[in-house]
């Protein structure tokens, strides 16, 4: 598994504008983006195993490894590496000037923190998609401009995380379609900075976790339409939605045994720290701040919360430039298994946020990839993932399973990822179309 052989769609054409003006996509435009990937980033540990390339044909990709990797497929499938255009990265210098790909829409307006417009693309690789002649995607922070966007029908899709904002909803617009949905991930978290004193002890770790009350977060910040949180998606490694026993002693509510540990860890008093995190739905304040009263009242840690704009929010985040903690976050739904464990985890990754350093989480994650067999994949992933929890190496927090919400004459919409129809990569968004 060290050569892996793509062989691409052939007619697939880039959006017609200049400079690629409708061209083919070929394997050397491929093949330029993983060597770009490689060179800097926080892709570049994904693409830093490639050992060589060639492109026998301009519809042929060959991929050498320097280690075998049966999960390689995954990671260049994934909607994070974007395939993106050499020409405009060469004009321009970077990608932030320029959208110009080759999907179901072209950019036609992007005016920042109002509105993207996208318009239908002619020449999309699937004929006669998309169904739409375009699609808007409206930047509106405050939730209850988007409700009174959706009740007057300014909006066709509305997401929302609780019960009663369904029924908030229903009182006015009565016809409208819910869609209720289960989640295999949460992708948010407490991340640790667990290199330095005093969250480098796992007694601390796990005094933290079990001084927090995820059950709480559950049944008031999400109306019981919720779950405690993991990391992994529990389809890799069994059927059914773990049990709050499967996560393991320290994902209980032990207060008492909480308050025990953290003093056996030196800290009988508690201690000062900080906490950033970004807003991304008006529950997340709800839960960072029932964080800190839980750590609070029953360790007196003393948490300073800064809420950040999410520019400055993502750059710390992503960049490592802070201490304490942060409301951590992993990518989506739509990231494969080795991007869940070895690439989000080994220590050596540049995609390692929650600062993950295991020597047993290094060996696994390194053993899972060189495993080809499902039912072994299944083994080690289970491992891998009762070692994160034992350790306390992720401390993930209640998520929502969520309901989206439609206007009676949206067809063929469903949340395939993030609630919405357009997140990563999501195919929902060429087969939308609207009965009126």
């Amino acid at each position: 598994h060290r050569l892996w052989t793509f062989k691409l769609r052939q007619g697939v054409k880039w959006h017609n504008l200049p400079p690629l003006n409708g061209r083919e996509l070929v394997a050397a435009d491929v093949k330029y983006c993983f060597e770009a990937y490689a060179k800097e980033g926080v892709q570049s540990f994904t693409f830093r195993e490639i050992e060589g390339m060639e492109t026998p044909d301009k519809y042929t990709l060959r991929v050498h490894l320097h280690t075998p990797n049966v999960l390689f497929p995954q990671a260049v499938a994934e909607s994070v590496t974007v395939i993106f255009s050499r020409e405009v990265l060469e004009e321009d210098g970077d990608l932030k000037k320029r959208l110009i790909g080759t999907g179901p829409y072209i950019l036609k307006e992007h005016t920042r923190k109002v509105r993207v417009v996208l318009a239908r693309n002619p020449d999309y690789f699937d004929k006669g998609r998309p169904y739409l002649d375009e699609y808007v995607i409206l930047s509106t922070p405050d939730s209850a401009t988007r409700l009174a966007a959706f009740r007057t029908g300014q909006s066709d899709i509305l997401a929302v995380a609780s019960l009663s904002e369904v029924e908030t909803v229903r009182k006015t617009n009565p016809a409208a379609v819910v869609q209720a949905y289960k989640n295999v991930l949460t992708p948010f978290g407490v991340a640790l900075a667990q290199d330095r004193p005093p969250f480098n002890d796992v007694r601390v770790r796990r005094a933290i976790s079990m001084a927090i009350d995820r059950q709480k977060q559950v049944d008031t910040v999400y109306e019981g339409h919720g779950f405690v949180g993991w990391g992994v998606p529990y389809i890799y490694y069994q059927d059914a939605m773990p049990t709050a026993a499967q996560l393991g002693p320290y994902w209980q509510y032990r207060p008492a045994e909480a308050k025990k540990l953290l003093a056996e860890a030196g800290h009988a008093k508690g201690f000062e720290t900080t906490l950033f995190y970004y807003e991304y739905f008006p529950q997340m304040t709800s839960q960072v701040q029932l964080v800190q009263q839980d750590l609070r009242k029953n360790l007196n840690i003393d948490v300073k919360i800064t809420k950040l704009d999410y520019t400055t929010y993502y750059g710390r985040y992503v960049e490592g430039k802070w201490d304490g903690m942060s409301w951590g976050f992993q990518s989506g739904h739509a990231v494969g298994l080795d991007e869940r464990t070895y690439q989000y985890m080994h220590s050596k990754s540049t995609k390692t946020f929650f600062r993950v350093n295991d020597p047993v989480i290094d060996e696994l994650t390194t053993k899972l990839r060189q495993t080809p067999d499902r039912g072994d994949q299944r083994a080690i992933t289970k491992k891998i993932v009762d070692r994160e929890y034992d350790q306390v190496l992720r401390m993930w927090m209640p998520y929502d399973n969520g309901f989206l919400v439609f206007q009676p004459y949206v067809r063929n919409a469903a949340a395939l990822a993030i609630r919405r129809t357009d997140a990563y990569g999501s195919p929902t968004i060429a087969r939308v179309w609207l009965d009126k």
